[in-house]
């Protein structure tokens, strides 16, 4: 139980303490500089979007057996936590984000067998 719920706990570590430092520094930086909110949602999407991206290539290195299983497994719970987090304001946007974990995902296992 413990060698297949890991690489879940460390991904999404990873993702929560990556949040919490982009957010901590970009609320230091626009302290001093003042930006429209238009730039500073644009810069948020920029992160959040590279850092699902790392996010999803540090589980893919994690995750050894069964890998078809946790591809499918592994947006899934980014959805439920999604949606936890933006219950009172659901947008179908929100579920673009783990589309994407799902298509990187996949997209790293096919260049993986493709090398092999």
């Amino acid at each position: 139980m413990k060698k297949i719920m890991m690489p879940y706990l460390l991904a999404y570590f990873f993702l929560f303490v990556s949040y919490f430092l982009v957010s901590f520094i970009m609320a230091v930086l626009l302290s001093f500089m003042h930006v429209s909110s238009f730039v500073y949602n644009i810069l948020l999407i920029i992160m959040n979007y590279f850092l699902l991206s790392v996010f999803t290539l540090f589980f893919f290195k994690n995750v050894k057996e069964k890998p078809w299983i946790h591809g499918l497994i592994f947006p899934f719970i980014y959805l439920i936590i999604q949606i936890i987090f933006h219950f009172q304001e659901f947008k179908f946007t929100l579920l673009l984000k783990p589309l994407w974990l799902l298509i990187l995902y996949f997209l790293l296992l096919y260049i993986k067998k493709k090398q092999q």
